[in-house]
């Protein structure tokens, strides 16, 4: 995985890490090209609620622990006009939640 900065937007290369990864299978089915989408979210518990309220389909129940710091849930492309969505929540720890000798930066 790769991340480049555009703006205000990331834009992140996979690629795959075992013939048996959900990308290889990706890639195997549709060829190279876009494999989602993602939108950065204040509360992805609450999001994740909404979207289910709204006849969205969640891939998993709860948040799980993605790439680049942030927790991530994704909705089926079925309930998504074909398209796999991620909603990503950035992981802020609270000062005393941090291991010894690391700092909480205010840029």
């Amino acid at each position: 995985t790769a991340f480049y900065q555009v703006g205000e937007s990331k834009i992140e290369l996979l690629g795959a890490t075992s013939e048996d990864s959900s990308i290889a299978k990706f890639l195997a089915k549709k060829g190279e090209g876009i494999h989602h989408i993602a939108f950065a979210v204040d509360d992805i518990k609450a999001e994740m609620k909404r979207l289910e309220g709204e006849g969205y389909v969640l891939l998993n129940e709860k948040p799980k622990k993605g790439a680049d710091n942030k927790l991530v849930a994704f909705l089926h492309p079925k309930s998504a006009n074909g398209v796999l969505v991620e909603l990503c929540q950035e992981i802020v720890k609270e000062p005393e939640e941090l291991p010894i000798g690391d700092e909480v930066w205010d840029a």
